[in-house]
């Protein structure tokens, strides 16, 4: 169990899904929590809640990032930008994340938690991934910079002596999930469900609390210094196993396995089509790993830290349908 009591955090991003989930645990465990927000109002999540204090920030601005870490004991950086251009999600991801270590540096912060993503692998591996496996990002902005990211935080580290731990979550849901909760539960909704194939490839999910469990125990755990963590099921559910569980949440279980050839022929022309926006997304190599039966390797946690994921995948998406239902999508 972690104790965070008398210490002040701060977590970017905490307007967000992860962010919000984190700054709630650390206030509960006793942290004062330095919230940063980029927009007034945007922290309504947070409102109210014991030790929490939003300040007014933005990753890319690297004076305000050295204000919200003055005092800091801990950060959790957790923001990052997920859409448009290669230059936007440079300037946010990489750039920003130079201004956080920099910041932390300045600030005399004890250790960064730099929240990364299992994308910094890519789509190529269709073969159980580990920490150690080599980063093959590809050309994908999102994935390139949480990559490029990364080089950063040991760049900076190097340079400056502060203390980073690494954590690279799957696919996060749970309440307050847009993406991988409420959207999810929509094509779950659908009878039947649509989905390229069977479903039989894995779904590199993970529970939002079993993120924010690990993201707390890197923050202190001295064998995490300077290494880096894989974060989703394993072994993982198929794709099947968890929008089906979506589905019998919405009374059904009926699956459409959409022939997955037509998707491969369409695949060329739709990275053709986000290459020339500027935003390409590497479809034709995102459906074989749509596909594949594999994990990303869980041991070096349980090895280092003595921690696994905690929460199954029935009991999240029975946490989920509370949400669900509070939001009126499930009924």
């Amino acid at each position: 169990m972690s104790d965070f009591t008398g210490q002040t955090v701060l977590v970017t991003g905490a307007t967000g899904f992860l962010g919000g989930a984190v700054a709630r645990r650390l206030a509960d465990e006793g942290a004062h929590v330095r919230a940063l927000a980029r927009r007034p109002n945007a922290d309504s999540y947070l409102q109210g809640i014991p030790r929490i204090e939003a300040v007014m920030g933005n990753l890319t601005n690297a004076g305000q990032m050295r204000a919200a870490a003055k005092g800091c004991t801990t950060i959790i950086h957790v923001a990052a930008a997920l859409g448009s251009n290669l230059a936007h999600q440079q300037h946010a991801n990489v750039e920003g994340t130079r201004n956080v270590m920099q910041a932390a540096a300045a600030a005399g912060v004890g250790r960064v938690v730099h929240v990364s993503s299992i994308a910094v692998y890519g789509y190529g591996y269709l073969t159980d991934v580990s920490e150690d496996t080599p980063q093959q990002p590809g050309n994908v902005p999102y994935n390139l910079t949480k990559s490029q990211a990364e080089t950063v935080v040991l760049e900076e580290s190097v340079r400056t002596g502060v203390q980073y731990s690494i954590l690279r979550p799957g696919m996060i849901y749970g309440p307050r999930s847009n993406g991988w909760t409420a959207t999810m539960f929509k094509l779950g909704k659908r009878k039947p469900t649509p989905f390229p194939g069977d479903g039989s490839g894995s779904a590199h999910i993970i529970y939002v609390d079993d993120v924010v469990d690990l993201a707390l125990v890197l923050a202190q755990h001295p064998a995490a210094v300077g290494e880096a963590f894989n974060c989703a099921s394993d072994p993982a559910p198929t794709w099947r196993e968890f929008i089906g569980g979506y589905s019998r949440l919405a009374g059904h279980d009926r699956w459409l396995a959409l022939p997955v050839l037509p998707f491969k022929l369409i695949a060329p022309l739709v990275d053709v089509y986000f290459g020339l926006r500027g935003e390409p997304q590497a479809l034709s190599h995102l459906i074989p790993f749509m596909q594949a039966r594999k994990v990303y390797r869980m041991e070096k946690a349980r090895r280092l830290l003595g921690w696994s994921p905690r929460v199954s995948l029935d009991e999240g998406l029975e946490r989920c349908a509370v949400w669900l239902r509070q939001e009126g999508l499930l009924r």
